[in-house]
């Protein structure tokens, strides 16, 4: 009687599925996305000179040579290439491993898309956002390779969906969540810092025009806790791991090189400047 009735709750809730027409709409476009994805990684198996090295850096990692691995490109976020190097690790294999984590990353990206979509606007501009991202030709090409641009582009929009989904909340806390997809953005590509910098600057502009009506002070303090939650969060998730890579050749950061070095160099021209003056 326990089974029975479990299947007859199964049925039920497959049921509600089918009447909620938006729903099943949706889920008609992941399936598009998903079969769009593994037809071109079926069709075309050439293998870009990036997708060579990450396979050689995932290979050394999973035999224990993490110093070699870092060495073949000290700049590479480290997320990829471990999920890689895991799948070799335990017999999937390094390039199977990478092709599924793309092919994954580029379908579940339409449940972020959609979802903005829904928030912001409303249902019909959602399934029409997924559309395009389940049948643009770019993301069926990233989505298909051994590339690192369609987990970034997931974990991107994840944290962003959860940005937006913080503000529509009362709880500063939950600002931890999109910290932590910023993080693993980060970790996948540098350009990640982005959600960060775009938070910081949402914030200051409502910091802005709340001094503007009259209730600055007491919007002050919430923002200020919403920041430090999204930044407690991302340092959380990218220091330690920058700890363990700098016993390697690494150089990567949560903060790319390139722009930390830019601001230094900056600074360093602009206070030169002051002291002749």
């Amino acid at each position: 009687m326990f089974i029975f009735g479990q299947i007859t709750k199964m049925r039920i809730k497959v049921f509600d599925i089918y009447r909620n027409r938006t729903l099943s709409y949706f889920l008609l476009i992941v399936v598009l996305a998903l079969g769009l994805r593994v037809a071109r990684a079926c069709i075309d198996d050439n293998l870009d000179k990036d997708s060579v090295i990450y396979m050689w850096m995932a290979n050394k990692a999973a035999a224990g040579n993490f110093y070699d691995a870092a060495a073949l490109n000290e700049r590479m976020p480290p997320l990829y290439i471990s999920a890689m190097a895991a799948g070799e690790y335990i017999g999937i294999g390094a390039y199977n491993t990478g092709m599924a984590v793309s092919i994954l990353a580029g379908t579940l990206l339409l449940i972020p898309v959609f979802w903005l979509g829904k928030t912001i606007f409303d249902e019909k501009i959602g399934l029409i956002a997924a559309i395009i991202v389940a049948t643009h030709p770019y993301l069926i090409r990233i989505s298909a390779e051994i590339m690192r641009d369609s987990l970034f582009l997931l974990l991107l929009f994840a944290g962003l969906a959860y940005a937006v989904r913080a503000t529509m909340g009362k709880s500063c806390y939950f600002w931890c969540v999109p910290g932590i997809f910023a993080g693993l953005a980060v970790m996948t590509r540098t350009e990640g810092i982005e959600l960060l910098v775009a938070a910081m600057v949402w914030f200051a502009i409502e910091i802005y025009l709340a001094f503007r009506i009259g209730s600055g002070k007491k919007f002050l303090a919430r923002a200020l806790l919403s920041l430090f939650c999204l930044s407690a969060a991302f340092l959380i998730v990218t220091v330690p791991v920058q700890i363990l890579l700098s016993k390697t050749p690494s150089t990567w950061g949560p903060v790319d090189q390139r722009i930390a070095g830019f601001y230094h160099g900056f600074m360093g021209n602009y206070q030169s400047g002051n002291m002749k003056k």
